[in-house]
């Protein structure tokens, strides 16, 4: 869940407003609904059902309009691993981004999955495998803590819908063969899930959200060791610090950091030249529609 949702979500139980000096968008109006409830909008000229109007909002301006996601591929047809894949506005974003792609999205949820599903249903989106299950290490189930949106996880979470039980898939079982690009947003398994990975290497490049907790230790230096001992070069760019952490001690939804991170191979830095055009804003003007 990034910076942008986060501001989002501390106005909750109120009407949120733009960001100050953001420009507009075709979904400002989604701000002004109440949080929660399922409706349809227009994402490229199509039908689009989503969980929650805020958070699509904040992934409509992360995704299509700040390009979070984009990557260069040599190959016209990228493999993609999506773990963490909500309602499917990444999903909407790799295939306007690479046609031919070929993209495994997972979503736990399976109330946000069922929506991820009639999406690329609706679009017959080809070359994407959907998997109703959660990221994470081992074999058993998991009690997964739905929060109704885009910060549903596995650590407790004390403002939530609803405590289920889902199956697992661990990162390894998808990283079977080699992939182009793993995005990885799953509020808080990502640290667990990269370090006992022993396939990173079938990996080109990707992009990661780390979360940490505050009632648990920190594992940021585990999470970065594993990309470097695989070879990726990082970067790293601030979603959520306080101002002064030293005397602020502030956290959001028990989460006292959170970080992207972005990785790459050295080899890559020299090679790869990103030709794939922009997608950015679509050309478009969204309406609402009934669900």
């Amino acid at each position: 869940m990034s910076r942008l949702s986060r501001w989002l979500r501390s106005r909750r139980e109120k009407p949120a407003r733009p960001l100050p000096n953001a420009p507009p968008t075709p979904y400002d109006h989604l701000l002004y609904v109440p949080r929660f409830e399922e409706c349809v909008e227009t994402l490229l000229e199509q039908p689009f059902r989503l969980a929650d109007g805020s958070s699509f909002y904040a992934s409509y301006r992360e995704i299509f309009l700040g390009e979070l996601y984009r990557f260069p591929s040599a190959n016209p047809a990228p493999r993609i691993v999506d773990c963490g894949a909500n309602c499917g506005v990444s999903v909407v974003y790799f295939k306007q981004l690479f046609p031919a792609a070929k993209i495994i999205a997972v979503e736990a949820d399976p109330a946000i999955f069922a929506l991820l599903e009639w999406n690329v249903s609706h679009r017959e989106l080809r070359d994407v495998t959907l998997i109703n299950k959660a990221v994470a290490v081992g074999t058993q189930p998991v009690t997964f803590h739905r929060e109704g949106a885009d910060a549903g996880r596995i650590h407790t979470l004390a403002d939530t819908k609803e405590h289920i039980t889902v199956p697992v898939v661990s990162l390894d079982e998808l990283l079977c063969e080699p992939v182009d690009m793993l995005k990885i947003d799953i509020e808080g398994a990502e640290t667990d899930v990269l370090c006992k990975s022993e396939r990173l290497q079938n990996v080109a490049q990707l992009m990661v959200e780390y979360h940490s907790f505050g009632d648990t230790p920190q594992a940021l230096h585990e999470l970065l060791s594993a990309l470097a001992s695989n070879g990726f070069r990082y970067y790293v760019q601030s979603q959520f610090c306080p101002a002064r952490p030293l005397v602020d001690h502030s956290s959001h939804l028990g989460m006292d950091l959170q970080l992207n991170i972005f990785g790459k191979r050295a080899e890559q830095i020299a090679t790869l030249q990103d030709d794939t055009p922009r997608c950015g804003a679509p050309n478009q003007t969204a309406s609402p529609q009934a669900a």
